[in-house]
């Protein structure tokens, strides 16, 4: 094991890239950026300096502590870390940090810029403060046409903005193998299918009575029901089973049949396989309050998304798909069936997939644009 996996305090070997990110809401993108480096096995680490420590962070992602707005913090910093490249995400920026950062000599990019947070910490009242600040950033990546605008209006020059929107914040998405996938696509045939993700036993009366509903509309209507646990699979099937319905299970090694109006999966570990296979999800333990699976998993692989009322967890991106119109909530088992026999139409499901499938993937080219300028970067000071 290396000295730097040892002490996590020691800079690691080759480039390190230290990326700054001050807003919580956008430490998940920090992580998706790591992993996508990781991924692609590129010779590099980053050093997260943040508020609060990622508990669970990829391996080559480091963290520490923000740095104060202090000449000497950061030349303390500098010496002890040594990093090739800044990596700035949104603001507001900080002059002491950014001018002993150009005195070091190191490159530095902006990415995320949104127009609120485009500011000077505790010295944006000073003539020209902005402008000298936004200077030492070689590219900035903006969020929007609004914040490039900014950007432009405080004497950035228009060549050094891009507007490539934000950064990806989704997690690596649920895998599946093929094989599987090709034989329960074989098994279900025409079937119109929906899946419940995650479902919890406290919504069984509701994803019961949603499945009734809609199959008067289709009656060959399969439900995949993937628990939120392994715990719960076998008392989800006996449960369902009580209600009338024909039920498979997963965990009997059996594949779903004509007469099989339920299959239950055995847990979360082949979710992948399931969203692959239903062009419509509903999250469950949105009805009930429960924690659910993250939404942009379905939505990024191509399901259109349904949801409860209560849907605290993942807030922020149910809230972004909300807002372009890319999933649809349910109050309840009628609406809930409602819904689903209104996507039983492929061209709807299709329609609703598609705007969850590129709200999902919007930050994509950020993310792309991101990797190609840190790399070119470190090339240039190799």
């Amino acid at each position: 094991m290396s000295p730097a996996r040892d002490d996590p305090a020691a800079r690691p070997d080759g480039p390190l890239v230290w990326v700054h990110c001050p807003d919580p809401a956008r430490r998940a993108a920090v992580v998706a950026l790591a992993r996508r480096f990781e991924e692609d096995r590129d010779p590099l680490s980053l050093l997260l300096t943040a508020p609060a420590r990622l508990r669970e962070a990829p391996r080559k992602l480091m963290q520490w502590p923000p740095l104060p707005d202090s000449r000497a913090a950061t030349q303390e910093f500098l010496s002890r870390w040594r990093p090739d490249l800044l990596v700035w995400m949104r603001g507001p920026v900080q002059l002491s940090v950014l001018s002993e950062t150009a005195k070091a000599g190191l490159p530095a990019l902006m990415v995320d810029a949104e127009a609120e947070a485009i500011a000077v910490a505790g010295g944006g009242w000073r003539p020209g403060a902005r402008r000298a600040a936004y200077r030492q950033f070689e590219r900035l990546l903006a969020a929007d046409g609004t914040a490039a605008a900014r950007l432009r209006r405080i004497g950035v020059e228009p060549g050094r903005i891009e507007i490539t929107g934000r950064l990806d914040a989704t997690g690596p998405l649920p895998e599946c193998h093929e094989r599987d996938r090709e034989d329960i696509a074989h098994a279900i045939g025409s079937r119109p299918v929906w899946l419940v993700a995650g479902a919890v036993e406290a919504e069984i009366d509701a994803i019961a009575a949603a499945q009734r509903q809609a199959s008067k509309r289709a009656h060959r209507l399969l439900m995949i029901a993937a628990p939120a646990t392994e715990s719960t699979a076998q008392p989800l099937a006996a449960a369902l089973r009580a209600q009338g319905f024909n039920v498979a299970e997963r965990l009997d090694g059996v594949e779903p049949d004509e007469a099989t109006e339920i299959y239950v999966a055995d847990g979360p570990g082949e979710i992948g396989l399931w969203y692959r296979l239903a062009p419509m999800t509903m999250l469950g333990g949105t009805l009930s309050g429960q924690p659910c699976r993250d939404p942009m998993e379905p939505a990024a692989l191509g399901s259109a998304v349904l949801h409860g009322t209560e849907a605290a967890t993942h807030g922020a991106a149910f809230a972004r798909l909300a807002a372009a119109g890319a999933c649809r909530a349910v109050r309840g088992p009628a609406d809930l069936g409602q819904a689903v026999e209104t996507l039983l139409a492929p061209d709807r499901a299709a329609m609703l997939a598609k705007s969850a499938w590129e709200v999902a993937t919007e930050g994509a080219e950020a993310t792309n644009r991101t990797v190609e300028l840190v790399r070119a970067a470190l090339d240039r000071n190799a």
